[in-house]
């Protein structure tokens, strides 16, 4: 038998958003069923930084879409413009590929719901205080971030080089994992990326971090990043005393990433 997931929480904003996209969402799908993963579920397990946008998942294994969900597109379809119509999502962002990607707006916080596939089995170890959703494990958050985005994509963003900078420290395993699953050309690729930065030059066009718990590191945060990536994970950005503690538990060995654009 399961343990009881422990129930985290997450600042009162994210915390309200999370809510009402949980309600959308829980129209069509099983809340059983949905992930959170990204920087959100990070912020409830360090309260590191403020989440601005939500992104959410579902993994139907062997198991065709359709099975997961209580409608079928035409009728989502019809829901999201009757949500529009009501006020509870914004005209603005929203976009249909299927049932496999919906991306739409509650107040200025932007959803995205895609099909994807974990890296790693579900430990379902904890979830979100209110809402109940389980959150995505750490390692597969930071495999992401790292493979999909930095590699893949030459993302390089605040919020993501924030996590990795804060992850040394709090998820020193899961973050190596992520960084060993890069090609050599991702690794060479992302550190001459982090030292241009950190010698002035202009980051991906992205939301800006906020909030940031660690704001020593996030003043410099180039800098730190580009150390700690080309030192081979050596270099760990020192915490103040407010988010050290004992690293978390690896999460268990996987597979390297599907490939996604």
């Amino acid at each position: 038998m399961r343990p009881t997931p422990a129930r985290l929480k997450l600042h009162p904003g994210p915390a309200t958003a999370v809510g009402a996209a949980v309600d959308v969402l829980s129209m069509w799908i099983d809340v059983g069923h949905l992930r959170l993963g990204g920087g959100t579920a990070l912020e409830a397990r360090w309260h590191h930084r403020s989440s601005t946008d939500l992104g959410f998942f579902f993994s139907p294994g062997d198991a065709p879409s359709s099975v997961l969900f209580h409608k079928d597109f035409d009728d989502i379809r019809m829901d999201l413009h009757r949500l529009v119509r009501d006020g509870v999502i914004s005209k603005d962002g929203v976009l249909l590929n299927g049932t496999d990607h919906i991306q739409f707006r509650i107040g200025g916080t932007p959803v995205s719901f895609v099909r994807t596939q974990s890296f790693h089995d579900d430990p379902c170890e904890e979830v979100e205080h209110v809402t109940g959703v389980i959150l995505s494990g750490t390692r597969d958050i930071l495999a992401k971030k790292m493979f999909n985005r930095l590699g893949i994509n030459r993302l390089t963003t605040e919020r993501d080089a924030y996590d990795f900078a804060v992850a040394r420290t709090l998820a020193p395993d899961d973050l190596a994992y992520a960084w060993a699953i890069m090609s050599d050309d991702m690794k060479r690729g992302a550190i001459r990326a982090y030292r241009d930065l950190a010698q002035g030059g202009a980051g991906s066009d992205s939301p800006a971090l906020t909030n940031p718990e660690q704001g020593h590191i996030a003043a410099d945060l180039w800098h730190h990043v580009s150390k700690m990536l080309d030192s081979n994970l050596e270099y760990a950005p020192p915490l103040s005393e407010g988010l050290r503690g004992p690293p978390r538990a690896s999460e268990g060995k996987g597979s390297p990433p599907e490939r996604r654009a």
